[in-house]
């Protein structure tokens, strides 16, 4: 593959009439590295990629430049990135090895020179044998492979793919989506990945960028999104928290009918509501809790509305006197309870999330 190169996003914003689609942003993705843009439909994330691919226009004032090179006024086809749409958009007409071929083909490449490099992409996603099948007699998961295989053929500085495996049976899906991290690993390519599944995101990227309503709330590992949320969006988004309104007066955090003494909390939530006393939005992921049978110094009184066994954990469904609903992941539900039963809901407050209102 070609040497990777970094895509630095200046004032990057995109309007259709008075529609803000994305705004006024500045980002640099690293060469080499695996970036994923996550967020719900509707989020901005597709827009973003089509521009970095030359298939949007950005606003005024905006720039695009990849390895240091402004080609925000380049066109797509001179822009040397590869772009794997969520559809494969494969021709069904053709074989494999002709779908592969397609882009050097166009650029009017020597017969020999195309035919090693779709040998050589064939043999990078296992589909050597499959040289010359239609596309349509394929898997979905040979789909996806045959459409990487071509994105990859005409030698991309930038792979950009767009919810590359929407299209595939959840059966497979986590399976192909471990090999193409493999892959991508493996080549070192710049890439950038638009995709809604959290799961997707913490498997194929280094770096995620989590959007919302054409905002970037963070951009950062894995790790640090997980453990770490820059905002509330992005504390109630990664990983399906529950969401509860508290109050913080300088020293303790109230919140449903629990008392957590700031410190209690870790040191970067300490750090981000110390001196801002008031209304707070409160999160915690359904693993940072656990019910008992037994009251203790630190549980409220919930009653069990639903339970349901999801493989290697129950998910539990509870109601405090609040008369919200929130969820609990629990290896097994505790001997002695069932739905419609009172039990103590405890909650780690080292693992309490919280952001000024």
């Amino acid at each position: 593959m070609s040497e990777s190169v970094s895509i630095t996003l200046q004032n990057v914003s995109k309007h259709y009439g008075k529609t803000c689609v994305l705004q006024p942003f500045t980002l640099t993705l690293d060469a080499g590295c695996r970036t994923v843009l996550l967020g719900p439909s509707g989020c901005g994330k597709t827009t973003l990629l089509r521009i970095i691919a030359g298939l949007e226009t950005p606003d005024e004032g905006s720039k695009v430049l990849v390895g240091g090179e402004d080609i925000t006024n380049l066109p797509a086809e001179k822009r040397r990135i590869g772009f794997m749409f969520q559809q494969y958009a494969l021709f069904p007409h053709m074989t494999v090895a002709q779908n592969v071929a397609y882009g050097l083909t166009v650029r009017g490449e020597p017969k020999a020179e195309i035919e090693k490099t779709v040998d050589e992409m064939l043999r990078l996603v296992n589909l050597e044998k499959y040289k010359s099948r239609n596309v349509l007699a394929l898997s979905g998961g040979q789909r996806q492979r045959v459409a990487l295989a071509r994105a990859l053929a005409i030698r991309p500085k930038i792979l950009l793919l767009d919810e590359p495996l929407s299209a595939l049976d959840a059966q497979i899906r986590h399976k192909v989506r471990e090999e193409l991290a493999v892959i991508l690993r493996e080549l070192g390519i710049t890439a950038v990945i638009v995709t809604h599944d959290q799961d997707e995101a913490m498997v194929l990227g280094d770096r995620i960028v989590v959007m919302e309503g054409g905002i970037i709330h963070q951009a950062a590992s894995p790790e640090e999104v997980w453990r770490r949320p820059a905002t509330s969006f992005v504390a109630g988004f990664v990983g399906g928290s529950n969401r509860v309104a508290g109050k913080f007066d300088g020293e303790t955090l109230s919140w449903l009918d629990f008392r957590t003494p700031l410190a209690s909390l870790r040191p970067g939530v300490q750090k981000a509501i110390t001196g801002k006393a008031g209304d707070m939005n409160v999160f915690f992921r359904p693993e940072a809790a656990y019910l008992s049978v037994a009251p203790t110094e630190h549980s409220i009184e919930v009653s069990i509305k639903d339970v349901h066994f999801m493989g290697n954990f129950v998910r539990i469904t509870v109601e405090p006197s609040s008369g919200e609903l929130f969820k609990v992941n629990m290896t097994e539900l505790p001997e002695g309870l069932a739905p419609g039963d009172r039990a103590q809901l405890t909650v780690d407050p080292h693992r309490l999330m919280s952001f000024p209102v």
